[in-house]
């Protein structure tokens, strides 16, 4: 698991698939609290940079549903072959 979590450093996409509805952000500086959007269980999306906030590490995410943006929990998706 620590290996696709290290992957989503890279450049190259990582496809994946989420295993529970996963809280979305639209910026670096969303509150926990406040989910710009949520990707249902079941998406097929792309892991790709990491960016960083104030305090937290996201991921940007884009989804085969249309969904793009950032996410915090990137380990409750499972990888996928391509």
């Amino acid at each position: 698991m620590a290996f696709f979590l290290l992957g989503a450093c890279h450049s190259q996409e990582i496809k994946v698939k989420a295993l529970r509805d996963i809280h979305g952000y639209n910026s670096t500086d969303a509150a926990y609290s406040l989910v710009d959007f949520v990707i249902p269980k079941g998406s097929i999306c792309f892991l790709g940079n990491e960016k960083y906030g104030k305090t937290d590490r996201f991921v940007e995410i884009r989804c085969e549903n249309g969904l793009t943006g950032l996410i915090i929990e990137d380990e409750a998706f499972m990888p996928l072959d391509e």
